[in-house]
């Protein structure tokens, strides 16, 4: 799994098949250093003691029994059946050549090329092995019993102990942030992203009516500004009119009958087309009030459709923080679960090796004591016949003691024999167990490295969950911004609209004083049409009145007082169409103030249009930036959810390279039964 291979006294391991390295670097390098003791002893000359060799078991044991694979086999050693090594035996290990990036995710990728110095020490250690026959070391393990050297793998076995603690520990409290992950998963992939996914459809849908809506209120301003115009052109008809209307009463003579005819007919027509136009004026001026009104209600769901969107943004930025720092938790939690499992593998079988090493030491002890005591008897003989101080009853009794201790040392030497070759067999296992714990150091060191490794992922995470906070807060004050903007837009809406509101009061107004004139102008057109009666009448007197004169051009003095008459009623004539000329151009003069006026509030009425759409407008650009941001903040929630997958797939890649190299196939069912069931939730979850 690591690329890491391993030969220890002749027994080659092959790379695919060597077990699980151990993932702390503390126990590697405590493994390292108790090695270097060791050789370094044996450098030096000095001797293990029975504490020393109860020591190295109890150290084995803590480590546990690793058993080699069916690939790994050890190969017919080079040393007599004697000898008996307890120092590490050469070969190499080499983990320099490995580069893999071990990652939580897939843009954090770390080399392993700071084990270099670990594998210097080791390969160092590696060389200074192979000490001594097994004889030489008995005698050298009596030798350190007399002396009373002290234990040097206590104190390793102690840190052992407290590394364990702590690991235990630490692994309690990641399964503690493990559980309450995994719920805070289950209820991250909860019905709620599909009430989100709804409100997003609801939000198109939503854009697209305002979009058509859009369409509609530009066709309507365009429909109002032509009628504006048509309006304008109306008024400078009427004006053109009245013009007329004056030139022809100025050049009106009292004596042309024919003149005044078609004047009246004019007249006529213009006041039925000024009826027209007032009609038509009251029905626009319903329609800009309905208007008005649909395009508050518009800025109503406007405003709803706003608030709708910064929530489920909001709710987006916090899923994406969520999602983003679980599944770094649930990688390093897994990991850390695996060496917890690990090590309590490691504690059962170092107790089974302590249970069945146990009677092994005690039979080596009797051993290594029976030929010193054998050997101190027949040194005291011997300066006991040198003396002659021995009888002949002392020396039957000392020949009977000598055959019985001959034979005696005999069936011993058997036994030795014997217990030489099941110490054979034993060191065979203990090379092939001192192998494995190197193997299991190695995967601790790396397995340790790799929790580094995932602790800088995570700090890298953080950072990444801090920067988008940033983002996020950034995107918040612009919302606010844009919320104040909209507040400001809403309150200049409301002024536009009670000024529109009075503005229709004033037309109100405007329409009930031109009905007044009009009842004015009907009046003086009856009162008109009584004086051309009047004149009519009085121009047939005339006629008679001439007729008379030329009858009556005998009678002068009659002829005078007809005269006079005839001028009085001149004078009269003259007086009232001065009266009527002053009446005409007083309502002329009213005429064309109440023309400027409507011109000048028209012109508003054009500007007011024009604001309205440039805010327009600039709502548009507002929505689309909004669109925009949306569809950038689900392409990143698509990259992620592609992410989580390719996470997914690496945990599987992980746990089944686990369970080949350390797991039975119940463990590894099972195991590949609780991912599989992990997995369906989490994607049922997703669709």
């Amino acid at each position: 799994m690591y690329g890491s291979a391993q030969s220890v006294s002749h027994a080659e391991v092959t790379p695919a098949q060597s077990p699980c390295l151990p993932r702390s670097p503390k126990m590697s390098q405590q493994w390292v250093s108790a090695g270097s003791r060791v050789s370094m002893s044996h450098g030096r000359g000095k001797t293990f003691s029975m504490e020393n060799i109860q020591s190295l078991n109890a150290a084995y044991a803590a480590s546990g029994p690793v058993y080699l694979s069916d690939y790994e086999v050890l190969s017919p050693t080079s040393y007599p059946k004697g000898t008996m090594t307890f120092g590490f035996a050469t070969g190499r290990s080499f983990f320099g050549g490995r580069a893999t990036s071990l990652g939580s995710s897939p843009n954090i990728s770390s080399s392993l090329d700071s084990m270099g110095s670990g594998d210097h020490k080791v390969m160092h250690l590696q060389q200074l092995q192979h000490q001594g026959a097994s004889s030489l070391l008995l005698r050298q393990v009596m030798r350190a019993g007399v002396r009373g050297e002290g234990p040097p793998l206590v104190e390793q076995l102690k840190d052992l102990q407290r590394e364990n603690d702590l690991l235990r520990r630490e692994l309690d409290v990641k399964d503690s942030k493990l559980g309450s992950s995994v719920n805070s998963i289950k209820s991250f992939w909860s019905p709620e992203l599909k009430k989100e996914r709804g409100m997003r459809k609801e939000e198109l849908a939503k854009l697209s009516i305002l979009k058509e809506k859009m369409k509609i209120m530009d066709e309507e301003n365009k429909h109002l500004q032509m009628t504006i115009q048509a309006l304008q052109e109306e008024l400078h008809t009427q004006r053109d009119l009245n013009e007329l209307l004056q030139k022809e009463n100025h050049a009106g003579q009292p004596g042309c009958t024919s003149n005044h005819f078609p004047v009246l007919e004019l007249t006529e027509d213009n006041f039925q087309h000024l009826q027209a136009e007032h009609e038509r004026q009251a029905k626009e001026l319903s329609l800009l009030r309905k208007t008005l009104e649909d395009m508050e209600r518009r800025i109503n769901t406007q405003k709803q459709t706003v608030s709708v969107r910064d929530e489920s943004i909001k709710r987006l930025l916090e899923m994406l923080q969520n999602k983003g720092l679980t599944m770094s938790k649930l990688l390093d939690e897994e990991g850390l679960r695996v060496k917890q499992e690990t090590e309590e593998r490691l504690e059962e079988e170092t107790m089974h090796l302590r249970e069945s090493q146990f009677p092994t030491l005690k039979m080596l002890m009797r051993v290594c004591t029976c030929p010193m005591n054998i050997r101190d008897l027949e040194d005291e003989i011997q300066m006991l016949r040198s003396n002659g101080l021995m009888n002949a009853d002392d020396k039957d009794k000392e020949l009977k003691q000598m055959e019985v201790c001959k034979s005696h040392s005999g069936l011993l030497k058997n036994k030795m024999d014997q217990l030489k070759q099941e110490l054979s067999k034993k060191e065979s296992e203990m090379l092939a167990l001192q192998t494995k714990l190197e193997t299991m150091a190695n995967q601790n060191s790396d397995c340790k490295q790799h929790i580094e490794v995932l602790k800088e992922s995570l700090s890298a995470k953080e950072q990444r969950a801090s920067i988008l906070q940033s983002e996020v807060d950034a995107l918040r004050l612009r919302l606010e911004e844009r919320e104040t903007f909209l507040n400001k837009k809403i309150k200049q809406l409301q002024d536009i609209t009670d000024e529109k509101s009075t503005m229709s009061g004033e037309m109100h107004d405007l329409k009930d004083m031109l009905d007044v004139k009009e009842c004015k102008i009907s009046v003086l057109q009856k009162k008109i049409e009584n004086l051309q009666e009047q004149v009519k009448d009085k121009e047939k007197q005339m006629e008679s009145l001439k007729d008379r004169v030329t009858s009556l051009q005998s009678d002068s003095s009659n002829t005078d007082a007809a005269f006079a008459t005839l001028e009085e009623a001149l004078v009269e004539k003259d007086k009232v169409m001065e009266q009527l000329k002053e009446q005409r151009q007083r309502e002329m003069q009213e005429m064309q103030m109440e023309i400027e006026m409507c011109k000048t509030e028209n012109k508003l009425l054009k500007e007011k249009i024009a604001s309205l759409q440039s805010q327009l407008l600039e709502k548009e650009s507002s929505v689309l930036e909004l669109r925009e941001r949306i569809s950038s903040l689900t392409s990143s929630g698509l990259q992620k959810d592609t992410r989580l997958r390719a996470l997914e797939s690496s945990l599987e890649r992980r746990v089944e390279e686990c369970s080949r190299l350390w797991c039975p196939p119940d463990v590894t069912s099972e195991l590949h039964l609780c991912l599989n069931i992990f997995f369906c939730e989490s994607h049922c979850l997703v669709l």
